[in-house]
């Protein structure tokens, strides 16, 4: 998540709508469990506090893509 902040612009950042876990799991069609495996295993999230996580939909998917792919590569 911070290389995607490093790389935009103000305008653009304010404009990036920042998922609850509920919204994500509920957008990807999982389990909540399955979000918490999938950040330990290095999925991209912001922490805004000891307890509160967002999500951003875009780097998620993209991450998502990107270990799809290196799961087939093996």
């Amino acid at each position: 998540m911070a290389n995607l902040v490093c790389r935009m612009e103000r305008e653009q950042l304010l404009s990036i709508r920042l998922l609850t876990e509920a919204e994500l799991a509920t957008e990807l069609r999982v389990e909540r469990v399955t979000l918490w495996r999938w950040r330990k295993a290095g999925m991209p999230y912001l922490a805004l506090g000891s307890r509160t996580v967002r999500y951003s939909l875009p780097e998620v998917l993209y991450w998502l893509e990107d270990r799809e792919g290196a799961l087939r590569a093996a």
